[in-house]
This record gives C-alpha cells, structure tokens and sequence, in this order.
C-alpha cells in the first residue's frame, strides 16, 4: 500500500493506493459473468450510442464491464481494510441473486451497522464520485466510498477499457449521505442523472477507519 499527501482546501489529506492481484481480477470478473450472462442482474442504464447500436455482445461488454469493475473497486477497499488491520464481514460480496429485478447489493457495514458504498472509477475522465439518483432516493448509504482504478481506455467512443492491465486501485475518499442530501449536485454524463462530488472535495479516508 502507498500513501500520497494531498491539498483539499485547506486541509491536507491522505488517500491511498493498493495493488491489483491477478486473483482479485478473476474473482470480479467470474462473478460479473455470471451475473450478467445469466441475466441475474437488473439491467442499468447504458450510454446512448450503445443501447441504439442493437449490438447485444458490446452492451453485455458494456454490463459486465460495469459489474466487474465495481466488484474489483470493492475487493480493493476490503483489502485497503485489511493492510489497515481493520476486520469486515466480505462473506456476501459475492452472492448472485436470482432473477433481473435483483442487484448485487453488497455494502460493506461498519461496527454499529452503517452502510457503507463503494464507488468505482475507471475510464480516464473518470473525476468524480457518482450515485444514480434513483438508488440515492430509493437505496440510501451512509457513506459513499470513490475507488479509482488505472485502467486504460481501448474504445472511449463505446467506454470500454482494457480489462486485463489494471494494476492499482486508489483510494480517493468518501462523503456522507448527509453531506451529498444537503448540498447537492445534480448532473447526467450520459447514463441517468446522478449526484456527484469531485475526488479532490472528498474527506480523508482516514477519517472513516475508525468506524470499522
């Protein structure tokens, strides 16, 4: 794990970087094709010059693109958990629910039960946390942790990333439900109008360990 300084405002903070295993990627990517090409999952909103292509294989791409990143975001913060000697409850992170009306609706939980959710970027324009309106209504957390992964675009016209070279995850930060409820920013960047916060105006990670 390394660590790297940071001015956010005027407070300087501290977020982290773990290593991608070879492991950790056959897991999230296992499970993302499982889930998707079984049709487990509820389908989510895809870019629009996806959905009207018609072309089934790039929007299962697309899907398990999605699903296997936001695994390998989550497996990243276990283990940032880990190195940080903090102990979590993963068992559930890689159930499948039956049936298109259910998600994969892990959330890591802090020691009085708060609900925590991991937020993973991927692409290089990738700058911001992002929760879909909908499940911020719907499907509240407490907390909303952005992962960032460095992985490299191959096609940015379709989103699509090269799946096997991703290296390291970085631990950007959180904001609270609370915080994102009171002040919020409401944006569509093509695939559904989400809240949003910058990684540069999220508070330390640090700051959370505690809870766990």
């Amino acid at each position: 794990m390394k660590a790297y300084k940071q001015m956010r405002g005027r407070y300087e903070i501290i977020y982290y970087s773990v290593e991608i295993t070879e492991d950790m990627k056959a897991l999230a990517l296992d499970f993302a094709k499982n889930i998707i090409l079984t049709d487990n999952q509820y389908s989510r909103l895809l870019p629009e010059n996806v959905k009207n292509s018609h072309d089934v294989s790039l929007q299962q791409k697309i899907e398990i693109q999605r699903t296997y990143m936001g695994k390998l975001g989550e497996l990243a913060f276990a283990k940032f958990l880990d190195e940080k000697g903090k102990q979590v409850d993963i068992r559930g992170m890689f159930q499948i629910y039956e049936g298109q009306t259910n998600v994969d609706n892990f959330d890591f939980r802090t020691r009085n039960g708060m609900s925590v959710d991991i937020k993973t970027g991927f692409r290089n324009i990738h700058r911001r946390l992002l929760v879909n309106v909908e499940q911020f209504e719907n499907l509240p957390k407490d907390y909303y942790v952005a992962v960032k992964l460095n992985a490299k675009d191959v096609n940015s016209q379709d989103k699509l990333v090269d799946w096997d070279d991703i290296t390291e995850a970085y631990i950007q930060g959180y904001a609270q439900y609370t915080y994102l409820n009171e002040h919020p920013q409401i944006q569509d960047f093509g695939e559904g109008p989400a809240n949003w916060l910058m990684y540069d105006q999220l508070m330390g990670i640090d700051r959370l360990l505690p809870l766990f």
